[in-house]
């Protein structure tokens, strides 16, 4: 076994890591908390050759270690993982002066906009998830990674990742359809496997181009609609512009807490968003989210109920 490249770096103020093993921004992402300690694990990198992020808190600094990559890679790696240059001390600011989201800055301190390792990756996890339940979502997941996947090692772990485009060319249609897959989205998800990574419009490409441009360009890609686009740039690009007006959840949040029906338009819904948030509508709709998520849980815990699961129109 090959041993990890160590390294290490001092994260900003602001930031908080995943403490709960299904923390609802990373649960379907395949992250894994070691049972020797406090260490996070991922697969991280290309898809065709992934390899093992691990990162834990330190006093003042970040423990890394990787299998199969550099310290600058590593770090580069924690950086994007934790969307560590996002400046949230901009949209806290927003938020104190928004009635809706006042006081989140608080109660979830540090929660920045959590990253998939690339595109490939987050339009796999979103096409997935196109109009199903989280669970059921995350079961066809599930099984996708045990039949198709791989499993890497780090150490004496081991840690899941996706199929590499060329398993799912190789599986086709009918053998995603033996995990739950429908006929559609087995389609779609062999298409953009065909299509190659180097067909993918670039990360740095749909960060610096305009939201409507960025947006259109995934959306010519099979399968993909708005809000699928809008997720995979949220999760695959880092962007913090993108306010997901047509996620369910979301507009269960804006419903809840009394700010636009769930009967209004989505362009009433994307309306408050850029009037409150401009430049900053990933993080509220992940603040809103998590809002809601949180507030339910409380809720259900008083009345003794369970917990209602998210539908896959949220982000996840």
């Amino acid at each position: 076994m090959t041993a990890p490249t160590r390294t290490s770096l001092v994260p900003p103020r602001l930031v908080s890591l995943p403490v709960e093993r299904a923390q609802l921004e990373y649960s379907s992402r395949a992250l894994v908390f070691s049972s020797d300690g406090d260490r996070l694990l991922r697969a991280w990198g290309p898809p065709e050759r992934p390899w093992v992020l691990s990162v834990e808190a330190a006093r003042d600094r970040w423990a890394i270690e990787a299998w199969g990559a550099g310290p600058a890679a590593a770090r580069s790696a924690v950086r994007s993982l934790f969307s560590l240059d996002h400046p949230i001390e901009q949209f806290y600011r927003r938020t104190r002066e928004e009635p809706v989201l006042r006081g989140t800055e608080r109660r979830f301190r540090g929660l920045r906009l959590p990253r998939d390792a690339n595109l490939y990756e987050a339009l796999v996890h979103t096409i997935v998830g196109q109009q199903i339940s989280v669970a059921a979502a995350n079961a066809i997941k599930g099984r996708l990674i045990e039949r198709f996947g791989g499993v890497l090692r780090a150490g004496r772990l081991t840690v899941p990742c996706l199929p590499p485009p060329s398993r799912l060319r190789r599986e086709g249609v009918e053998g995603l359809r033996s995990v739950g897959l429908s006929a559609a989205k087995s389609r779609s998800l062999v298409a953009l496997a065909s299509a190659g990574s180097r067909s993918l419009p670039s990360v740095a490409r749909l960060r610096s181009s305009p939201l409507p441009e960025a947006r259109a360009v995934l959306e010519r890609l099979p399968g993909v609609g708005r809000w699928t686009a809008e997720n995979a740039l949220l999760r695959g690009a880092g962007r913090t512009d993108v306010f997901v007006a047509g996620d369910l959840g979301l507009r269960h949040a804006l419903d809840r807490y009394g700010v636009v029906p769930r009967g209004a338009s989505e362009e009433s819904a994307r309306a408050w968003g850029e009037r409150w948030y401009p430049g900053w509508g990933s993080y509220a709709t992940l603040y809103l989210w998590r809002a809601l998520v949180a507030d339910r849980a409380g809720s259900d815990r008083d009345v003794g109920g369970a917990v209602p699961s998210r539908t896959a129109e949220s982000v996840r």
